[in-house]
């Protein structure tokens, strides 16, 4: 149930934001037809974003509109439940304009999510590291199980193997806010590297003495030994925290039948 949405507005003293939540058919012109209806009606729409994931036949159609204040938008909610392609309507006015466009719960690949800033999660990691031992060790071992996760996410919505995996990977990492990657793969052998550009870890984390992007190279692991249907082990050469100017993950097979735990108990050297 969508208790509230808000988005990121400059703040206008004469005018509110109203969301609307618009569930739809999903046809060709379902996008056109409900922008259309904003257009006539004047309403100005700041920002807005569409999702078909959850069922390829039906959608929702998210819109921020912001009008002056006091208006009645009770109109156009009742055209907009009249349309053939509209299945359902729901709205609100977001009257503090100070949070980026957010939907309570927040959803990500079906599942409940939330907005963390990188510095509360880099804070983790400097607590793990000072008090936790065999700290690394853990990061690369939840990373591993978080990438793992996120292929089986994946797979229920989109088709992804060997051909498509480091593209995939490359846009959901962009997606995220986690940075930009750069990979030279060679995909039979499984050898090769990903650069992380400008890491969300490694870039907050500053200077230190040893890389910072454990949970990161167990992420990539656990994405790609997923996908392979073989484990591969991927640890970081060079890191952004320690002077370089990308971070370099470095990514190797390991003989058939090993499993993750054997790579985290450096088991394989």
């Amino acid at each position: 149930m969508v208790r509230d949405l808000c988005m990121f507005s400059k703040a206008n003293k004469d005018a509110e934001v109203i969301w609307f939540k618009i569930a739809y058919r999903n046809t060709v012109h379902s996008e056109a037809d409900i922008t259309s209806l904003f257009a006539e009606k004047g309403l100005d729409m700041r920002f807005a974003y569409m999702d078909s994931l959850e069922d390829p036949a039906r959608g929702k159609y998210v819109i921020f509109t912001e009008v002056e204040k006091g208006r009645d938008v009770n109109d156009v909610v009742a055209e907009l439940k009249q349309m053939d392609v509209v299945l359902d309507v729901d709205y609100g006015v977001s009257r503090n304009q100070v949070m980026q466009s957010v939907e309570f719960p927040l959803s990500l690949f079906g599942e409940r999510a939330i907005i963390l800033r990188a510095r509360t999660f880099v804070d983790i990691l400097r607590i793990m590291n000072e008090h936790v031992p065999q700290a690394e060790g853990l990061q690369m071992h939840t990373g591993i199980i978080s990438g793992t996760m996120a292929v089986k996410l994946l797979r229920e919505i989109i088709d992804i193997d060997k051909s498509n995996c480091f593209d995939l990977l490359k846009e959901l990492f962009m997606a995220a806010g986690w940075g930009m990657l750069e990979y030279d793969v060679d995909i039979k052998n499984l050898e090769g590297s990903i650069r992380t550009l400008d890491c969300f870890i490694s870039d907050v984390y500053k200077e230190t003495e040893m890389p910072a992007c454990a949970y990161i190279s167990g992420f990539f692991s656990g994405f790609i030994s997923e996908v392979m249907e073989r484990t591969v082990q991927v640890h970081e050469s060079q890191c952004l925290s320690t002077g370089h100017i990308f971070c370099e993950h470095i990514i190797s097979p390991v003989p058939r039948g090993a499993k993750t735990e054997h790579v985290l108990r450096r088991e394989l050297d």
